[in-house]
């Protein structure tokens, strides 16, 4: 197994990597540690062209992207070197660091992660004696009443009586004293710190350990190759080291090189894939100034996006104005990928949200502003693999899933490739994964998880239920390598020791050789997963989903209207500039006429398949859907 001090990827040659691929990575807090040594496996044979990840994901995708962004200037090698770094004198943990009034509440947690119930019991009534004093007063009273009247009259039944119902009374009292503290630390004291334990900035008692954020835009300007006081944006991805960060490709498809990850807004109750645009945000300096260093801030403050033209820039002023003292997010070309990147990995409860400003447009002029909060990605969508999904695809677009192990299985310690897997046939990976509840323990049992297991079933499930039935789909099954993780690995385990960090790593690395040797020449004789089967296997699957869209748009086309007296389609076309609806015109005769061929060229289409030849026929199953999403 390899070890956590060494890699032999940090002194890998980047500059051959002749290959284009794409990569999305899962979240899962602690769980991102699978990832640097994968993309650095990727990265020998492959340049990333689109990079995409949620929470402990969007950390890894950010990371990816800084190095190939600094790929000439060692950013690779940089990021092999970071498992090793994670891996020693507790440096994981020691990048969650809460705040002052939320460091008794994080010192349970550990205490929960490294000893169980009594291990967190201990250090809640360590972390708050005065109120276990105060809780056990009544039963402590009790006690020493009971006892002076035995030391004075001698010890009868109603002595003893006393005696043990004062002492379960204490014990009592100093439970629901110290639960109570808990709970106004828990309800206050988290909500008051933005429902975070740790804002990702420096804590109390830190002892000079970076916290995660400062850490984070260090890391991703080191390994860029960026200059102090310059954090890398989403411009110098796009524009790649040797454009113009000043003037980055409009279009998303001659840029260098793209980052995206997603945020759960939960204010407006909605999933947002980062960066935006178009979208009028605004940021308080103050509040933010306490989530991410001072020169991300600053860059944020004079970097605001331009006032559109026209009247239209005029109610863009005046809304700016309006909201002063916050002030207007800047453009997503401008935005910090730090910035994005902790909007996506605010895992709730332990990290504290994100809040940005808006304007509430449901509300009659003076409009508010209001606060909205941003909170983990995973929220809405902990692994889309959707990302930069084409019809037909020009390059491979791997994902790296995260998932128990089956049942009865266990860690192989000597062999962390036994510990991932893909598919080998077009076949396989179609059978749902099944994440079991505990069974009711044997005899008395110290504590029953189902009640939790179940509720947590259900989160999971809100979370998941989209990207679970998206790997299944053809052509997506196929490019995702599993690492599966056991209870004690990844997730909320803070407090991994060296060598497992070291596992993980080295699983990780697994994984990318298994999706290297699956899409990358020269084949093993019989391999059936290759690019060029991917390749055919999303024609065939495309095909099918156009020709069942073409089928349906000419049902309704053709169709006469449900309703008599209303328009066909076709008359709707044909209608003159005089006839209602005048919204979305045409810009022209020449926009009209490209229209009624494109119309004419489907329903053609449609007529074809109508007459018994289909393509439709023996193509890849799971048949997926064509349908109409929003972009956002």
């Amino acid at each position: 197994m390899e070890g956590v001090a060494k890699s032999d990827l940090g002194a890998a040659d980047y500059s051959r990597a002749s290959r284009m691929c794409d990569v999305v990575m899962k979240g899962g807090i602690t769980s991102g540690v699978v990832y640097p040594l994968a993309v650095c496996k990727l990265a020998e044979t492959y340049r990333f062209r689109n990079v995409g990840g949620t929470s402990a994901g969007a950390i890894a995708a950010a990371a990816t992207a800084a190095a190939e962004y600094g790929r000439a200037r060692g950013g690779f090698r940089k990021l092999a070197a970071l498992p090793a770094w994670m891996g020693a004198d507790g440096n994981l943990l020691g990048l969650f660091q809460p705040q002052a009034g939320t460091r008794g509440l994080f010192a349970v947690l550990i205490g929960a992660l490294e000893g169980g119930p009594i291990r967190a019991c201990l250090v809640a009534l360590r972390r708050n004696p005065l109120s276990a004093l105060v809780g056990a007063a009544l039963g402590l009273a009790l006690f020493a009443l009971a006892l002076a009247q035995g030391l004075g009259d001698g010890f009868d039944a109603l002595v003893v009586v006393g005696l043990i119902a004062g002492a379960l009374l204490a014990v009592l009292g100093a439970a629901v004293g110290v639960l109570g503290r808990l709970a106004r630390q828990l309800t206050r004291g988290v909500a008051d710190n933005g429902f975070g334990l740790c804002s990702g900035g420096p804590g109390a008692g830190a002892g000079g350990r970076p916290a995660l954020t400062p850490w984070l835009t260090d890391l991703l300007n080191d390994t860029a190759g960026l200059p102090p006081g310059e954090p890398l944006t989403f411009a110098h991805l796009w524009a790649g080291p040797d454009g113009d960060r000043e003037e980055p490709p409009a279009d998303a498809e001659n840029r260098q090189l793209q980052l995206a990850m997603m945020t759960t807004n939960l204010v407006n109750r909605r999933a947002h894939q980062l960066p935006w645009e178009g979208r009028e945000w605004f940021f308080d300096p103050d509040e933010l100034r306490a989530l991410f260093p001072a020169e991300v801030v600053e860059w944020m403050v004079a970097h605001p996006p331009p006032e559109p033209e026209g009247a239209a820039g005029e109610e863009s002023k005046a809304r700016r104005e309006g909201a002063l003292p916050r002030l207007p997010l800047p453009a997503a070309a401008d935005l910090p990928v730090v910035v994005a990147t902790r909007m996506s990995l605010s895992f709730p409860i332990l990290l504290s949200g994100v809040p940005l400003w808006r304007f509430d447009y449901t509300r009659p002029a003076p409009r508010p502003l209001e606060r909205c909060w941003f909170s983990d990605g995973g929220i809405s969508s902990n692994f889309p693999v959707h990302f930069f999904d084409r019809l037909v695809p020009r390059w491979p677009t791997f994902a790296i899933n995260l998932r128990p192990f089956a049942l009865g299985a266990a860690p192989d310690p000597t062999d962390q490739a036994a510990n991932t897997t893909m598919v080998k046939t077009n076949a396989e990976g179609i059978a749902d994964w099944w994440y079991r509840l505990p069974q009711r323990p044997a005899g008395l049992g110290l504590l029953d998880k189902r009640l939790f297991a179940f509720l947590m079933s259900a989160v999971r499930t809100m979370q998941n239920r989209v990207d679970e039935a998206q790997m299944r789909v053809p052509g997506y099954r196929d490019r995702i390598a599993h690492v599966s993780l056991a209870e004690d690995e990844g997730g909320m385990n803070l407090t991994m020791p060296p060598e497992r960090i070291a596992a993980l790593t080295a699983r990780g690395r697994a994984a990318a050789e298994r999706l290297r040797d699956a899409y990358t020449p020269p084949y093993a004789p019989g391999q059936a997963i290759t690019w060029d089967n991917h390749r055919w296997v999303r024609l065939r699957s495309a095909l099918a989903v156009l020709e069942g869209m073409h089928d349906h748009f000419a049902d309704g086309y053709s169709q006469p209207p449900a309703s008599p007296g209303e328009p066909t389609y076709a008359e709707l076309l044909a209608r003159g500039p005089e006839t209602p609806p005048n919204s979305y015109r045409w810009d022209g005769t020449a926009q009209l006429e490209l229209a009624a061929e494109e119309i004419e060229a489907i329903l053609g289409a449609a007529a074809e398949s109508e007459s018994g030849v289909t393509v439709a026929e023996g193509a890849p199953r799971p048949a997926p859907q064509g349908r109409i999403a929003p972009t956002d």
